[in-house]
């Protein structure tokens, strides 16, 4: 039985992003965003009154709860919380919205977009920042949800970034347990981007495997790999199966609500296809790595687990010869 828990550790710092204080770049990136966002905003005031329009930020997303893997690509996704120091009386939310895409739209070497739950910043050197937009309101916050054009759902909801942070962080008290849950969370992130490469549209958004990983970890002494199976046999045994009546075939679908509120479900946007092209990946990646704990060369379980998280794994040194079969991997993730 192989655990290559040397392997693993090696692998998570070559793919560990860090936290914005660890990362110069990222947290320089944001960083001008704010201020440039700030300054746009010191005659602003709040309608009907004398009282500034002023701010304050939030990191939010998996870099802020050091959780964030490199990309494979050069596009940083940075997100950030902006809470102005208002009511959800003072202000209408897509009106302040508004203002806040109004004030960054305005350079030519970036786009910006108005979305569903945020303000994103795309630049061309490739990266890009979400803004999602809160009002403090005597301190329950609420975010600007909705598109510009649509009525649907456009209001103040109520959420709780602060809370969904501290829940992610509370996930055990001593300091190797929380290093451990990190990496279990950056190896599910590191899957998915090998698994979905092909279709990232179909790929499941990263909070419901930090929200699933958080809530089935279990520490393992020693054994990255035991504590990873547990939290994958979680998240398969998390989904519903159904029979389509139409074509006769077995559906699997999930619905996983953030722990704060509103409470929603983290897996809202992906249709019933996507949801079960994403059981059948999470059926693949169990295979695997159930096959290579049990297997006995750790040759062989590095070449599993490279099939699974790609090259960045190290590849173990075939020492001796072995009649053990190889494993291959079967399904849509082969």
């Amino acid at each position: 039985m192989a655990k290559l828990q040397a392997q693993f550790i090696t692998f998570n710092d070559t793919i560990k992003m860090g936290t914005y204080e660890e990362n110069a770049t990222l947290k320089e990136k944001r960083d001008l965003l704010i201020n440039e966002l700030r300054n746009s905003l010191t005659d602003e005031k709040i309608p009907d009154t004398n009282k500034p329009l002023t701010f304050s930020k939030i990191d939010l997303g998996s870099y802020a709860m050091n959780t964030g893997v490199k990309p494979t690509s050069s596009d940083y996704d940075i997100d950030v919380g902006i809470i102005f120091n208002i009511t959800n009386d003072e202000y209408d939310s897509n009106k302040l919205k508004k203002l806040v895409f109004d004030k960054l739209n305005k350079h030519h070497k970036r786009t910006v977009e108005f979305n569903k739950p945020c303000i994103t910043v795309n630049y061309a050197s490739g990266y890009h920042v979400d803004l999602a937009i809160y009002s403090k309101n005597n301190e329950s916050h609420h975010i600007a949800w909705g598109k510009e054009h649509s009525i649907v759902n456009r209001k103040w909801w109520i959420a709780d970034p602060k809370g969904l942070k501290q829940w992610v962080s509370n996930v055990a008290t001593e300091a190797e347990h929380k290093k451990q849950f990190r990496r279990i969370a950056r190896f599910l992130k590191k899957w998915k981007a090998k698994a979905f490469r092909d279709n990232g549209n179909n790929a499941p958004p990263s909070i419901g495997l930090t929200i699933q990983a958080r809530k089935a970890f279990r520490y393992q002494e020693g054994s990255d790999l035991e504590a990873l199976i547990a939290v994958v046999q979680s998240i398969k045994n998390s989904f519903n199966q159904t029979l389509d009546l139409d074509s006769g075939s077995q559906k699997s679908t999930i619905h996983i609500e953030l722990p704060v509120q509103p409470y929603k479900n983290v897996y809202y946007k992906m249709t019933e296809n996507q949801q079960d092209t994403f059981y059948n990946q999470v059926v693949n990646l169990l295979e695997a790595i159930e096959a290579a704990r049990d297997e006995a060369s750790e040759h062989e379980c590095s070449k599993i687990l490279r099939k699974v998280f790609g090259n960045d794994f190290p590849l173990v040194e075939d020492s001796k010869q072995t009649n053990t079969a190889p494993y291959v991997l079967t399904g849509t993730s082969a």
